[in-house]
């Protein structure tokens, strides 16, 4: 009877231990193809990058080729392309067909809010907001908004009171949502060489706050896709912009695809006229 049921212990014994083993190899093996998937995953983001920088480096390239040579639409219509077997979406937009948020075209940030859906009073309240952002001063606009008025909000901040640093910050601005913001950042900009967007380049966003109808605003874009608009004039000669600094700014993307994997890059550069330092990238990501 004691060895039977020594026998039966052992049985069992020997049964747990094969269980824990078969344990211990499942564990392996998940680890071992979570590592694999990782290494495989790591490898197409570098392939993806690498495709992704290839196509902004084109599009710089067509940038600074002549006039006759440019192949780049600079309106922000996105463009596809393939590196090695990738494909990839190229897009660039002249800063100089977007409205400049540090500018002093009232109107035309009026008239973007009104593009991006809002009724007349609620674009006149942010149009407002958004030049007592960047004022000194607590002396406010009839609908804006200063210091007191964030407070009161219960927001933790206060309006820069200087020039805007990014568009980003038009999320800071009060009334301000993150709907809006993704309608208005195709067409703002704090890199702008001219005080009004040049319609040229002008993203139809841009072409809305101008008053433009939806009949002329659909045929100008008909017309771009077919290369029969004149591309922005964005000559490598220095010129002037609204803070002081030289060169034409453009904004490249490029967006590259690998089954579930995406890789964006964005830069934004600004062209010197210096043979010997081309552009200068202003921002990236």
């Amino acid at each position: 009877m004691r060895r039977e049921t020594s026998s039966g212990y052992a049985l069992v014994l020997v049964l747990v231990g094969l269980a824990i083993l078969s344990l211990l190899a499942g564990s392996v093996l998940v680890i071992s193809n979570n590592a694999i998937r990782r290494v495989s995953e790591a490898a197409e983001r570098a392939q993806l990058a690498a495709a992704a920088q290839a196509g902004m480096n084109a599009a710089v390239l067509s940038l600074m080729a002549p006039p006759a040579a440019r192949f780049w639409s600079v309106d922000g219509t996105p463009r596809a392309i393939s590196f090695d077997g990738v494909a990839v979406t190229v897009s660039v937009a002249d800063e100089a067909g977007k409205i400049d948020l540090n500018g002093d075209a009232r109107p035309l940030i009026f008239g973007l809010f009104e593009a991006a859906g809002l009724d007349r009073t609620a674009a006149d309240m942010m149009a407002d907001r958004v030049l007592d952002w960047r004022e000194p001063g607590d002396l406010k606009r009839l609908n804006g908004a200063k210091a007191a008025d964030y407070r009161a909000a219960g927001l933790p901040y206060a309006p820069r009171r200087g020039p805007f640093q990014s568009i980003g910050e038009l999320n800071l601005v009060m009334g301000m949502t993150p709907e809006l913001y993704r309608q208005l950042e195709p067409g703002v900009t704090v890199y702008s060489v001219f005080p009004i967007p040049q319609l040229q380049s002008a993203p139809a966003i841009i072409l809305r706050a101008t008053g433009m109808d939806s009949a002329s605003i659909e045929a100008v874009l008909a017309a771009r896709a077919k290369g029969q608009v004149a591309p922005a004039p964005f000559a490598l000669a220095p010129q002037q912009s609204i803070l002081g600094l030289p060169g034409t700014v453009f904004t490249i993307t490029a967006q590259a695809r690998m089954a579930s994997v995406l890789v964006d890059r964005a830069e934004t550069i600004r062209f010197t006229g210096d043979p010997q330092n081309p552009f200068w990238v202003l921002a990236w990501k």
